[in-house]
């Protein structure tokens, strides 16, 4: 955000920052990384609460890490 301008500079339009992964490929991981939580939770729930916790934390966490994932080198208008 730049002064009093409340929009984030990645998407006001403006050039400088490109952003390293497209938004289909990111709503793909966010869609990927949502079932594979839920199907964590599931064996969390009703059979290996061990294995559900490690689907679950690295489901969060690949999702997370595509989600703000960036690149300052490509801040080519900085």
């Amino acid at each position: 955000m730049t002064g009093s301008d409340p929009m984030p500079e990645h998407a006001s339009g403006r050039p400088g920052y490109t952003p390293v992964f497209s938004d289909a490929v990111r709503t793909a991981v966010y869609v990927l990384g949502l079932l594979a939580s839920v199907v964590g939770l599931g064996f969390m729930c009703f059979g290996r609460p061990g294995i559900g916790g490690f689907i679950s934390t690295a489901a969060g966490a690949v999702t997370a890490g595509f989600g703000v994932a960036y690149n300052p080198v490509r801040l080519a208008g900085k």
